[in-house]
């Protein structure tokens, strides 16, 4: 056999086996014996995993990584988004302690692509701050469903478009895959150390196909139950003599010589939490032919997440403003930053300027739920194949808000707090020292503010594709791709509330003191991993404030003494947002000696809505808008030698908007001055982008690779942070979208992974992101001597791109037997921009986090196993830059503690 005749061998084996990997949960590795025998070893857990995922990687035709279970039931980590995490040039968003949005190359979470089985995944949200993306949500999905994943991170003609950054592809099993009769089950008992909870999870799978494999059916279910708590040190917006407009409101505070900075509001947060996720995915598979096969999928999950967050709000800014040069008592550093602050209700306050409010909101009944209906076939035809998908997909999320608020009177002298910032980037206010009623409340505060909401989202897509492809023999090209697909796409947004008309914030007009709403209860705050301090003060009793609502008379013409308005929409923040998008396209696949890859060309036009209602009429207007692109792509691969293979990609792609920044509506949070706004006149994202890199495959379970990106991006979309009156009230801190003209990404990543004979291996990534800032042009205006505005000029500015960290890295190492496995994976990322403020730009700080996993096999069925997430006990901490000299200003700390899981499993 000539040498050449065995590198095609060699490469057909390997391509067999990676082909394999994607779609069964372990590793078949083959070994070629006489008279064309073959012998097939199952290769499960770390290794096998890893294996199959170097495979996966080596040969493709993209710029992919995959990852796969280690055995059936058994991917990597509990959640989706913590495994993608391990993947070089991915970083994960862990708001409420668990993944839930993954950044890819630097590029924010709704401006990435994820997909099951090749098609989109119809989303909601659980929490009512969170707007409408088109980020899929990875809490949702248990982990025990998946059988592997896909990374693209460059571009291919015959993947949906939408995707700046990359697209994930999740793969569900199917019974063809699988043994007759096989299956898996697991319990396992989670704790965690803040909420002191253990909670149970159970999940299972069975599959099962008919001697012929002409039909076969898959069930698959998960059970998951978790208490979350959270802590938080909560700032909302910093306000400073450096804003223009601010400087003339405020004065020094007494005792200090100069005015400062400081939070407008700092809250001392505790959100309870108490989830129950139910999945069910169902897949039956059928034959009839050798040439003909189809599939159909149903997927189903449900997230339940009753949860209640209380806060309790200090507004140290109404201390040194609209109170002339009569201010509470406080030192500025020498750099223009308030230090400390003692906040205490005196009669020179305006009455509506109040700073103590303490806010409980229940959100009893909040879910969401999403749900997957496909239809897949093949059909061989000669030298061709067919593929036809057709199917829905629907998110759903329900956001109840109960929400109450007590207020101090503001020149109540037994009204006060204590307001600390030392260096100026620690701010928290010390409440209960100063104000030891909060844990026995009379009259000091009174039931000012409550209302009953229901958000209510749906994200729905149908969608149809057909795909063919050819067999050709033309030189290089040895098969020619085509296909076509269309989608209608909505997503829909309404809001209903009961509230009161004409309630008093404090006194007679209230619904009362707190003490007519305490039973004894009380909220118990460590604040022990932020700058806050412990606290321990009243909680009030729901059901009483829930009757005090409703027994209050129903509103009848024009009012105005205290009345219900009960059930209104809520037009300013309800919408719909339509798509239509229809895409074709055409590939062409090739090889030589030496080389393969894929070149292609994807036509998409879309045409879309946004539906709403004007914010001072309140009449529906609609924004039509469309647009179209051709999106050119090649990837090439080379092999250098037998181990060494360089690869080159570039492409033209598009990320649409997130749906609420489309939409003509506010969401807005008035207790706290803040909100966000959609823009129905944003542009989609468009970007070139190329990639180099090499790849040396030193073992069949080892690699090295180093890519170097570079994305040109037009209209990028930024977060703006100002100051708006809406429906006569004033918003502070509202966040608006808007495009932000071009930048770029120049990266690169590195990776070593290596598995030794011995059973210990590790893996190690890294990956360097540079943004460029993007000057904007934009109106400003023009004053006269007296500060009236009489024009406008377009002054230039530069902003960030979000979501952006500069360095991120993972390193694991693990070892492994045929009885005992254990691994450590320690992730980190840099600091990124947030948003666009007054005082300056917002970011998020670096973070990191370690997790181990520990398993024993007991039998070759049974394995007991134990997991703990975030064993250092980090946080996630904002902070700002003020923009007139570069003074780092402390923000929001939240600390959602470690997790620890112990379980067991059995597989037959």
């Amino acid at each position: 056999m000539s040498k050449n005749q065995q590198n095609k061998l060699t490469r057909s084996v390997r391509l067999a086996i990676a082909m394999g990997a994607l779609t069964s949960v372990s590793v078949p590795v083959a070994v070629a014996q006489e008279a064309g025998e073959t012998e097939v070893i199952e290769v499960t857990g770390i290794r096998g995993s890893q294996k199959a995922n170097i495979n996966a990687k080596r040969f493709s035709n993209a710029i992919v990584d995959a990852i796969t279970a280690e055995d059936i039931g058994k991917f990597p980590d509990k959640n989706v988004a913590e495994t993608l995490a391990r993947v070089p040039g991915i970083t994960i968003d862990r708001d409420f302690g668990e993944g839930q949005g993954v950044t890819i190359r630097g590029v924010q979470p709704d401006q990435n692509l994820t997909l099951v089985n090749g098609q989109a995944v119809g989303t909601g949200q659980w929490f009512v701050l969170s707007d409408a993306t088109r980020n899929f949500n990875f809490e949702i999905l248990a982990s025990e469903m998946i059988a592997g994943l896909e990374v693209y991170k460059s571009s291919q003609a015959d993947i949906d478009e939408g995707a700046l950054g990359g697209t994930v592809i999740l793969k569900t099993r199917k019974p063809f895959d699988l043994d007759a009769n096989s299956g898996q089950i697991s319990i396992e008992g989670q704790y965690g150390d803040i909420a002191d909870a253990l909670d149970p999870s159970i999940s299972g799978l069975y599959s099962w196909k008919n001697d012929d494999e002409t039909f076969g059916i898959l069930f698959s279910g998960s059970y998951q139950e978790r208490t979350v708590e959270r802590e938080t040190n909560e700032d909302f917006g910093w306000f400073g003599p450096s804003i223009p407009r601010i400087d003339p409101l405020i004065e020094a505070p007494a005792g200090a010589d100069r005015k400062g900075a400081l939070p407008w509001g700092m809250g001392s947060a505790l959100f309870k939490q108490d989830r129950e996720r139910v999945g069910f995915d169902v897949t039956a598979q059928w034959a009839p032919t050798d040439d003909f096969d189809m599939s159909v999928h149903y997927l189903s999950s449900t997230l339940k997440a009753d949860n209640v967050n209380s806060n309790l709000i200090g507004i140290p800014f109404r201390g040194i403003a609209y109170m002339g040069t009569d201010t509470n008592t406080g030192t500025v550093s020498a750099d223009n930053v308030v230090e400390s602050l003692n906040v205490v209700g005196v009669d020179q306050r305006p009455p509506w300027a109040r700073f103590i409010a303490y806010d409980n909101i229940f959100r009893d009944g909040s879910e969401m739920s999403t749900e997957i209906i496909d239809i897949e076939g093949h059909y061989l035809m000669g030298d061709g194949k067919l593929h036809f998908q057709v199917g829905t997909t629907t998110g759903e999320g329900e956001n109840r808000d109960f929400f109450t608020e007590f207020w101090a009177d503001a020149n109540d002298p037994r009204a006060a707090f204590d307001f600390f910032n030392p260096g100026g980037d620690s701010p928290y206010i010390d409440f209960t020292t100063a104000s030891p009623w909060l844990a026995n409340p009379t009259d000091e505060m009174w039931l000012g503010g409550i209302f009953d909401q229901l958000n209510a989202t749906e994200d729905k897509e149908n969608y149809i594709q057909f795909d063919y492809e050819h067999s050709v023999d033309w030189g290089a090209i040895t098969e020619v791709k085509t296909g076509i697909k269309r989608r209608d796409r909505s997503f829909l947004q309404t809001r209903f509330r009961t509230d009161l008309a004409n309630l008093a914030p404090t006194g007679e007009g209230s619904l009362g003191p707190a003490s007519a709403f305490w039973n004894g209860d009380m909220i118990n705050v460590s604040h022990s991993n932020t700058n806050a301090v412990g606290a321990s003060y009243f909680f009030p009793d729901k059901d009483s404030m829930y009757n005090a609502l409703y027994s209050v008379a129903e509103c009848t013409g024009d009012a105005t003494t205290l009345c219900r308005r009960t059930d209104q929409f809520l037009d300013e923040s309800s919408f719909e947002i339509e798509e239509d998008i229809t895409a074709a396209y055409v590939m062409a696949k090739f090889s030589g000696e030496g080389f393969r890859g894929n070149v292609g060309l994807r036509y998409v036009e879309t045409d879309s809505t946004s539906n709403g209602f004007d914010l001072n009429t309140g009449e529906a207007v609609a924004f039509d808008g469309g647009y179209n692109e051709w999106l050119p792509s090649i990837n090439l691969s080379y092999d250098l030698t037998d181990d060494v293979l360089l690869r080159m990609a570039a492409s033209r792609v598009l990320t649409r908007p997130a749906p609420f920044q489309l939409a003509p509506a506010v969401n807005l949070t008035p207790e706290t001055s803040s909100g966000s706004a959609g823009n129905p006149q944003l542009n989609p994202l468009t970007a070139n982008q190329f990639e180099v890199g090499a790849e040396w495959y030193f073992s069949e379970s080892s690699v090295a690779a180093i890519t170097v990106f570079k994305k040109d991006i037009n209209d990028f979309i930024f977060t703006k942070t100002v100051s708006r009156e809406i429906d006569g009230q004033q918003i502070n801190q509202l966040r608006t979208p808007e495009n932000g003209g071009s930048t770029s990404i120049d990266g690169v990543e590195m990776q070593i992974q290596h598995v030794f004979d011995n059973g210990f291996g590790g893996y190690a990534n890294y990956t360097y992101t540079d943004v460029a800032d993007a000057k904007v042009d934009e109106a400003v205006p023009v004053t006269d001597d007296d500060g009236n505005i009489v024009g406008a000029t377009i002054a230039s500015r530069f902003v960030s791109f979000p979501n952006t960290s500069k360095d991120s890295f993972n390193i694991g190492v693990f070892y492994e037997t045929d009885v005992y496995s254990a691994r450590l994976n320690y992730n980190y990322r840099s600091e990124y921009f947030i948003a666009q403020a007054e005082i300056g730009d917002q970011f998020r700080d670096e973070q990191s986090q370690l997790d181990a996993q520990l398993s024993w096999n007991v039998t070759e069925t049974i394995t007991l196993k134990a997991e703990a997430l975030n064993l250092t006990d980090e946080i996630w901490e904002n902070y700002y830059v003020r923009s007139s000299d570069g003074k780092r200003l402390g923000g929001t700390q939240s600390a959602n503690g470690r997790r620890f899981f112990v379980g067991a499993s059995m597989k037959f």
